[in-house]
């Protein structure tokens, strides 16, 4: 690779093709946490969730011969494993930092553990059969844009479905409003009536369900296997992605796609022979997230109540029962004497 090389389109238009592929299952675990922050929960555990959802979707891709029932029963697992993180989160009020790491530890062994189980004595690496490419008519022959958005596995496509429906879920609808206020000013959603505790419960588990979708589709869709490790940190990389993007879905998917492009690049240059250390290359996408941690996340606008456990009041404030007659007569109140 030469310099020159760097300013033909010839580079850059397969660079974004393969910067959407790698950015896909950044954008659905980045949109689910979106929600969850949005609505004050903080899942630290996306890493283990998402290997959970790579697991649990190859293994059902697998036997039944159907890519798409893995990608269903991967949603399925993120869900339950977000079930848990939030009724200790939520209900038990739990730190959600701290149980998001201990969820991480528990799931990603959880899910070295299955496949060593079941595949030990394989001789020959499990493997699934590529989803073919779906070519976009017209759409896919556009100069430029058409190879990178239009000529791509259907999976992306959904992508372009998901980030204008969890915008209007967000920003246009009256659950997004409350899920906004819970995470802002809890307070007020409990005085409205609103079941805070179930509401932020909602909120996780849709976010537990795309990092689960997120896993199956590195597994089932993007690898064809499953392989230790082969999350790497993008749990990790959502969370500074859902910073990055301020928490809103069109940005949320923009900043996927930024990241997404930078691994694309690193493993083209990698590929390419570049006089440069692969380390650092390989670096390059945790080395930009650090960047946004140092830069964006000091001055980005938290949810006020992330991370901040609340006791509802029908729960936290007792009633108390009048004292009978009979018993106010034998046991009478003190009264106070001039």
């Amino acid at each position: 690779m030469t310099w020159a090389s760097l300013l033909e389109l010839t580079f850059w238009i397969p660079l974004l093709a393969a910067g959407v592929r790698v950015a896909t299952p950044l954008v659905f675990a980045s949109l689910g946490e979106a929600v969850s922050e949005r609505a004050g929960v903080l899942n630290v555990g996306l890493e283990g969730m998402m290997a959970l959802g790579a697991i649990v979707g190859f293994l059902v891709a697998y036997w039944t011969g159907h890519s798409w029932a893995g990608l269903l029963a991967a949603a399925m697992a993120g869900l339950a494993a977000s079930l848990v993180f939030g009724f200790l989160t939520i209900f038990r009020g739990a730190d959600q930092i701290v149980t998001g790491i201990v969820m991480n530890i528990l799931l990603l062994g959880l899910a070295s553990f299955l496949y060593a189980s079941i595949f030990a004595s394989a001789h020959v690496v499990a493997q699934l059969a590529a989803i073919p490419v779906f070519r976009v008519p017209w759409l896919s022959d556009l100069p430029v844009i058409g190879r990178p958005f239009f000529a791509q596995s259907p999976i992306v496509y959904a992508v372009y479905l998901l980030i204008p429906l969890f915008w209007f879920l967000l920003e246009r609808s009256p659950w997004g409003l409350s899920v906004r206020a819970a995470g802002e000013n809890p307070e007020a959603v409990d005085s409205a009536g609103i079941n805070i505790w179930f509401l932020r419960l909602q909120a996780a588990a849709i976010g537990g369900a795309m990092a689960g979708l997120a896993g199956a589709i590195l597994a089932v869709v993007q690898i064809g296997a499953y392989v230790d490790g082969m999350i790497a940190g993008r749990g990790f990389i959502a969370l500074a992605i859902v910073v990055f993007g301020g928490w809103r879905p069109w940005r949320v998917a923009v900043a996927a796609l930024l990241f997404g492009v930078v691994d694309a690049f690193q493993l083209r240059l990698q590929v390419s022979g570049a006089a440069i250390p692969s380390p650092f290359l390989i670096g390059l996408p945790y080395i930009l997230t650090i960047i946004v941690v140092a830069f964006v996340a000091g001055r980005a606008g938290y949810p006020a109540a992330i991370n901040k456990p609340y006791p509802l009041r029908h729960f936290s404030r007792r009633q108390r029962k009048p004292i009978p007659a009979d018993r106010a007569a034998i046991h009478p109140v003190p009264q106070e004497h001039s």
